[in-house]
């Protein structure tokens, strides 16, 4: 892998030298596909140099543009939204993440007749999680709390919804009065978690904990996980929770239907729906035998995915370049 730096402080000037760039690569390295992260800025360049060297294109979406939740996150999604309406149809073809967002691709309507769309989701080291060992001075440092909850992601609510989280923590511990909620990671709403979380009172009940090296064994820590998102493309942190032997409550967000399934390996709520999360998330607190039960069951999620090594995954991802390289000549 080689990488080539733009160093530009505006968003436009990015996008010339990106172009200009990546034009310049791929004449001088013989490339025979353009490959973009996304269908927003960077397939926009992406686009660009394709059409300008005639060499296919394929872009890949790892979140779920056609989400009502992401086009009303700010401006800035909106405008990617539409960004992503021009480009998806001159693609040659498209990588998604979740059958959730190939099916909303499809009932767009805005798929040309000839592109081809492969689900490939993000590669998840199951095994990490699965082996990791319980970290007895993380069991002392939380042993004064009867339910612990973990929360992991970036700290960007219009996306994951951390606040509507911290905000079902008022009402829960009148039911559990032990009851702790962890939200690990760091982002732009940091400062607003905590002032939130200062303003409940709720200090010794909710702790804003920074990224953790140690994450698979700190899991283990804990009596359940909760993804309160707005909109996901895929949620590998559910798969890494189920890996690490906790059960899930989760937005029908990502892979939600896919992979986690509603009272069947966990448990599954409508997308900012607060009191639906908080009886969720109470139901299992006052159901041990539930919430074993969902357990197990996600643990068996969970082997399945570990037999997948990260060379099949290679395999898979290089496959298909190859049959978009093809299809496209």
């Amino acid at each position: 892998m080689y990488l080539w730096p733009i160093n530009f402080r505006y968003k436009f000037g990015w996008l010339l030298g990106a172009i200009s760039l990546g034009k310049k690569i791929a004449r001088e390295q013989r490339i025979d596909i353009i490959d973009a992260q996304d269908p927003a800025e960077s397939g926009l360049a992406a686009w660009f140099i394709s059409r300008y060297l005639h060499i296919p294109l394929r872009i890949q979406i790892h979140t779920d543009f056609f989400s009502p939740w992401y086009r009303r996150a700010s401006w800035k999604e909106w405008m990617r939204y539409w960004l992503a309406i021009f480009l998806i149809p001159k693609a040659d073809c498209i990588r998604v993440v979740s059958e959730r967002i190939k099916k909303s691709l499809l009932e767009s309507g805005i798929r040309n007749q000839g592109l081809r769309i492969a689900v490939l989701p993000i590669f998840t080291d199951a095994s990490k999680f699965v082996n990791a060992e319980r970290d007895p001075a993380i069991d002392a440092r939380f042993h004064d709390y009867d339910f612990k909850m973990i929360a992991v992601g970036r700290f960007v609510d219009k996306e994951k919804n951390f606040s509507m989280l911290i905000e079902i923590m008022r009402e829960f511990i009148k039911i559990c009065p032990r009851a702790l909620l962890v939200v690990v990671g760091d982002g732009p709403d940091l400062k607003n978690y905590k002032l939130q979380t200062t303003n409940y009172k709720l200090q010794k009940h909710v702790i804003i904990e920074p990224w953790r090296n140690d994450l698979p064994s700190f899991l283990k820590s804990f009596d359940l996980y909760v993804m309160p998102s707005n909109y996901e493309g895929w949620g590998r942190t559910a798969i890494e929770a189920m890996a690490a032997g906790l059960p899930v409550v989760m937005t029908d967000v990502g892979l939600a239907g896919e992979i986690i399934k509603n009272g069947q390996n966990g448990i599954v709520v409508s997308v900012g729906d607060e009191k639906a999360l908080l009886r969720a998330v109470t139901g299992l607190y006052k159901n041990n035998g539930e919430r074993m039960r969902i357990t197990d069951a996600a643990k068996k999620t969970a082997q399945k995915l570990e037999a997948i090594s990260k060379s099949d995954y290679l395999a898979l991802y290089r496959e298909a370049l190859i049959s978009c390289r093809t299809y496209s000549s």
